[in-house]
């Protein structure tokens, strides 16, 4: 699958930047103009999570309305039809530009050929829609997620058994973060320190068959499970409850998720949970705006690198990501005050409370 979605890596500098300025041309030679509504449509998998209300709406709206543009934002829910719908209703009310997280990367093919035959500049965000063309794609590699968080637990654990448990299969945030840790753990499954005794998805990101599945790799495994590399937060809950429920003593078994989100910010400063990769999504959301407004006005969304969906090289704007460990979480929940309340974080072993300056 890494054919879909590949930085690419070989080109020169130079060359990188021709393939910009072709895109730019092709755009352009295609008849683009300056839209007229001053309206963006910004449409998310899911807007009720608590990283889409506290920073991509927040933070996408507020670069887009500086800039003179109203945000449309539409939320699927993580219903890749109702998703379509919604393109659907937003194409036909008209809008300047498209940035859409599809529920599934290739249902969403569909819309970016809508807005396309629409005349409509459309780019994937956070998730690379597969298939189809598109004006680009902003957001973090899930993979280079994947491998870091492998990393920082296989240096912890070098040896052992690990599960690995995903989100959703119909996700490239989901099946690169897992290839990303395969890049790290298959050499030593080769080498024969690490033996992977699950590696499953899970649907829509939930937590309940997450911790089914934590709960049957325990049981499978009389409950010598090393670690579990989980690709987010809310699953990451049901894994530590699963543990819990095993009567094994927290923190033993390393856990890591993605989000950042408070009940694993609780679960890191405690212990119970190693760390949680964070996917800078106040960043993302204002890279994500910024390529809109750029996409809208006919200008240059300012990729720094490109990459293959199947349709041919996308201009990419990446965006970071990188885990945060108990070691690291001072500093974060001090740096990002709107995304965490310090004493919610805290709350449970107040005197590991830090001071922020």
């Amino acid at each position: 699958m890494d054919t879909r979605f590949v930085k690419a890596a070989a080109l020169a500098s130079v060359s990188v930047a021709v393939l910009f300025s072709c895109a730019s041309a092709s755009v352009a030679a295609a008849g683009c103009s300056p839209g007229k509504t001053h309206r963006i449509a910004f449409m998310l998998k899911q807007q009720t999570a608590f990283r889409y209300l506290h920073a991509d709406v927040p933070f996408f709206k507020k670069e887009a309305e500086a800039a003179g543009y109203t945000v449309l934002v539409q939320s699927a829910e993580n219903d890749a039809q109702n998703q379509v719908s919604q393109a659907e209703n937003v194409i036909t009310q008209g809008v300047d530009a498209i940035v859409i997280q599809p529920v599934d990367f290739h249902v969403a093919a569909a819309i970016a050929a809508q807005a396309e035959k629409a005349g409509i500049p459309l780019a994937s965000y956070d998730d690379l829609i597969l298939g189809a063309k598109q004006a680009g794609y902003i957001g973090r590699d899930p993979k280079d997620g994947g491998a870091a968080a492998a990393k920082a637990v296989v240096a912890k654990v070098p040896k052992g058994n690990y599960v690995l448990i995903g989100g959703d299969a119909g996700q490239t945030g989901s099946t690169l973060m897992q290839q990303g840790y395969h890049t790290v753990l298959d050499p030593l499954v080769a080498k024969g320190d690490v033996k992977i005794v699950m590696d499953q998805f899970t649907p829509a990101w939930k937590t309940e068959p997450a911790q089914a599945n934590a709960e049957n790799a325990l049981t499978a495994n009389n409950n010598k499970v090393d670690a579990f590399l989980v690709s987010y937060d809310g699953m990451s809950l049901g894994v530590l409850q699963a543990i819990k429920a095993a009567g094994l003593k927290p923190g033993s078994v390393l856990v890591t998720g993605q989000d950042m989100e408070l009940s694993a910010a609780q679960a890191i400063v405690e212990g119970r949970q190693f760390g949680s990769l964070w996917p800078a999504p106040d960043e993302m959301a204002t890279a994500g705006a910024k390529a809109a407004i750029a996409m809208a006005q006919c200008k240059d969304i300012g990729a720094t690198t490109s990459t293959d969906n199947g349709a041919g090289q996308i201009p990419w704007v990446k965006t970071p990501i990188y885990l945060v460990s108990q070691d690291d979480m001072a500093d974060f929940v001090c740096k990002h005050p709107y995304w965490l309340d310090i004493n919610e974080v805290y709350k449970n072993v107040p005197d590991k409370k830090p001071t922020c300056k």
